[in-house]
């Protein structure tokens, strides 16, 4: 005899999603994986001595990039998309090496400065450049799909789908946002 199931926990049931194709499962696992490593690096940026003026708009992005990974992965769901964890955890490993590279690029940069021995603030700033330089090319990357992904559920009326449509402008306002951030790095950098 079936246990009888009480309505309200039957209408609060998803219907399992049949599979995704797997070229877009694995589109939408490439861009989940790059929200991670935008997370990385924008943690990495707002914990900076040369960024120290701009870590509260580097930490509120970051939260909102946290916020539009979990709206992704709910679409995915939706979409029938499982998350394919060894991918983000490769772009999580790939962002947290990025600490390592003044070891093996950046610091032959700061060397070649004409400054005296002990500057720390000029050395700081041409790290918080790059910093910031590698922070807005994932951002960019995430507002060119943001736009892709948008398009694929425009006509989709559910409340996943809208917070996904809301990630192209999301998007947008935080490259500018860290647009701005860079250019005042840059002019305290370059000022004379």
């Amino acid at each position: 005899m079936p246990i009888a199931v009480p309505l309200a926990l039957r209408s609060s049931r998803r219907a399992p999603q049949p599979p995704a194709d797997p070229a877009l499962a694995a589109y939408l696992n490439e861009q989940l994986a790059a929200a991670t490593g935008l997370g990385e690096q924008l943690r990495r940026a707002a914990g900076l001595e040369g960024l120290l003026a701009e870590r509260t708009t580097l930490l509120r992005v970051r939260r909102e990039v946290a916020a539009d990974r979990a709206a992704l992965r709910s679409a995915m769901r939706r979409l029938g998309a499982a998350t394919d964890w060894a991918v983000v955890g490769v772009s999580w490993l790939s962002a947290c090496a990025g600490r390592l590279t003044p070891l093996l690029h950046r610091l032959p940069v700061v060397e070649r400065l004409p400054l005296p021995a002990a500057h720390p603030t000029r050395e700081a700033g041409v790290e918080a450049l790059l910093v910031l330089e590698d922070v807005l090319g994932g951002l960019h990357r995430r507002a060119v799909a943001a736009r892709l992904l948008s398009r694929l559920v425009a006509d989709e009326p559910a409340e996943w789908a809208r917070a996904l449509r809301a990630l192209a402008e999301r998007t947008r306002v935080q490259l500018a946002e860290v647009e701005a951030a860079h250019e005042r790095c840059a002019a305290a950098l370059l000022r004379r």
